[in-house]
């Protein structure tokens, strides 16, 4: 049975244990000098949070003053997208910079074989301390403890395989025996990483915070049930007569996004007030977004922005300068390589992304000019098994019964007007799909696809 810890044991504890976790760490780093060229890198990335979650996207009615000054500081990019749109496949993308039919995890729940070559390796090789908190999904399963064999390169470790029970929850260390958390999971999880930082604020470190909202369930802490769903306006792609459906649910998911807000200022404090702030890559992200009854639909998986953009905000005063705005065009897969660059760290052979570091810095080099998306998940009909592009200007899917959704962004940018069958935009559908068509072929994803994948469980576990 877990005792629950006061506040003051639990920090004690974590700072024991982070010391422990870090010791020897680095042991590469050359001293001061080295220092002066290595950033620190925090990245930070929510759950199931769609781009649009944010002022600083033109949201009106959501609360994120801290991630809107955090943009106002740095660089926001409008057009980051997860090229898989579900939690498992995102995050290996993210931790090796390669698709899903490259390391095989192409849907949740499939554990990310230790022959990948990692983010956090990577960065321990320039010497860096590595630190993992949060969610991990990554293990094969969601039992809960991951091995230290397990954790591709990260060495302090507190985090749970899968878990959204964002109240009284808890998390593990190096032994089966679980950590009890008494409070709302979020807030301690920025108490652990504020710890880390503390411990690791003399050499370069990677610090990874995975938290858990604002998946569903859709229930905010009763200090951020602060909005009114009778007042919440909807997308206009949430088809008629669903306004009663979705409010509480848009309310309830706006309140976790203003959780969340309020743990980006402790971090930000904390590096400010340690004096490393300018050295620091500050990201956040998340993996996915929520349509949230766009197009009808609810949760992620589908083509259309609500699902596959998500946030984007680039802190770093040594590389780029403070309230830029860009549309470049940034791949989940480009992450861990766009991150090693701006780190001075080698990118491994066989990364399937691009060190975009130069193009986000202003230094030059091409911009991607599309993004490929590859989606498959057990359970679902058509739309779960599908393919698709995106430019800055059009997007283009197929999935088993041949074509999906064609859009001229530009002109729909809620993807109200399904052009794939219009006659006059015949020659753009078959430009796309011929590019769709051959960006696979280069990447090597050979799949079929499927209409109707049999379930392995009553309902697919989201």
């Amino acid at each position: 049975m877990m005792r629950e810890l006061s506040r003051r044991e639990f920090i004690k504890f974590a700072s024991a244990g982070i010391a422990a976790a870090t010791a020897g760490a680095g042991s590469e780093l050359c001293g001061a000098a080295d220092r002066k060229r290595r950033p620190n890198v925090l990245y930070v990335f929510a759950d199931q949070m769609r781009a649009a979650a944010m002022g600083c996207m033109g949201n009106t009615c959501v609360k994120t003053p801290n991630l809107d000054a955090l943009a106002g500081q740095g660089l926001l990019l409008t057009n980051a997208m997860s090229c898989s749109p579900v939690c498992s496949p995102y995050r290996a993308q993210l931790m090796t910079g390669r698709y899903g039919h490259t390391t095989g995890v192409i849907h949740n729940d499939i554990k990310l074989p230790n022959t990948e070559t990692t983010l956090p390796e990577m960065l321990k090789r320039a010497g860096y301390s590595t630190g993992y908190i949060g969610k991990w999904h990554l293990n094969g399963d969601r039992s809960g403890f991951v091995k230290p064999e397990d954790r591709q390169g990260w060495d302090y470790w507190a985090a749970l395989a899968c878990s959204h029970q964002y109240f009284k929850t808890r998390y593990f260390r190096d032994t089966p025996e679980p950590i009890p958390i008494n409070g709302y999971e979020p807030d301690v999880q920025t108490d652990l990483a504020i710890e880390f930082i503390k411990q690791n604020r003399d050499r370069p470190f990677c610090l990874a915070v995975s938290f858990g909202p604002p998946h569903n369930p859709y229930r905010a802490p009763a200090k951020f049930d602060i909005y009114d769903p009778a007042k919440l306006p909807l997308r206009p792609n949430v088809p008629p007569g669903q306004a009663e459906k979705w409010r509480p649910q848009i309310a309830q998911y706006y309140g976790l996004v203003t959780s969340l807000d309020a743990n980006i200022a402790r971090m930000m404090k904390a590096l400010e007030t340690l004096g490393i702030a300018e050295d620091t890559i500050f990201c956040f992200s998340s993996d996915h977004g929520d349509m949230l009854g766009s197009q009808g639909h609810r949760l992620k998986q589908r083509p259309w922005e609500e699902s596959v953009n998500v946030p984007f905000i680039m802190r770093y005063p040594r590389r780029l300068g403070p309230g830029r705005k860009s549309d470049v065009l940034l791949a989940s897969v480009d992450v861990m390589p766009t991150l090693l660059g701006f780190c001075g760290a080698t990118v491994p052979a066989g990364v399937q992304g691009r060190d975009l570091s130069g193009v986000l810095a202003g230094d030059g080099g091409d911009e991607p000019t599309m993004v490929y998306f590859a989606n498959t998940h057990r359970g679902g009909g058509p739309g779960t098994d599908w393919r698709g592009i995106r430019t800055k200007r059009w997007k283009y899917a197929y999935h088993a019964k041949g074509d999906w959704v064609l859009y001229d962004l530009a002109a729909d940018p809620y993807e109200m007007n399904n052009l794939i069958g219009d006659p006059k935009y015949k020659a753009k559908r078959d430009e796309l799909r011929a590019l769709l068509d051959a960006r696979r072929k280069e990447l090597g994803d050979k799949a079929e696809l499927v209409g109707q994948l049999a379930p392995t469980r009553a309902k697919p576990r989201l």
